[in-house]
């Protein structure tokens, strides 16, 4: 995060209830279609994904929207030879909405 705290976004996602229940949809089915495993730590989430390029291309397309609602989250894609992994981070103070977040996936 930058020097100036008025330059970081704020904790806090722009949507509406009702996309907000959308999109908790997207990211449930995005789990259960195209995530071999789920690593969790207090400030960020690691979605291993299967090997289809239909999964990458769907989890990027979804972390790209994610990222317009919620600027706080950090969003990277870690490719390897044997493992393609999402990972969304939080910035320190901010734990709480990363287990919201991750518990809106589990539920």
């Amino acid at each position: 995060m930058s020097a100036d705290p008025r330059a970081d976004p704020p904790i806090a996602c722009s949507l509406d209830t009702g996309a907000l229940a959308d999109r908790v949809g997207e990211w449930r089915a995005l789990v259960a279609s195209s995530v071999v495993s789920v690593v969790v730590v207090p400030t960020a989430v690691y979605l291993v994904l299967d090997p289809s390029d239909a999964s990458l291309l769907a989890a990027v397309a979804l972390a790209q929207r994610e990222k317009q609602c919620c600027p706080f989250f950090a969003v990277a894609v870690d490719i390897g030879a044997d493992h393609r992994t999402l990972s969304l981070t939080v910035p320190d103070g901010a734990e709480e909405a990363m287990a919201a977040f991750v518990a809106a996936l589990r539920s």
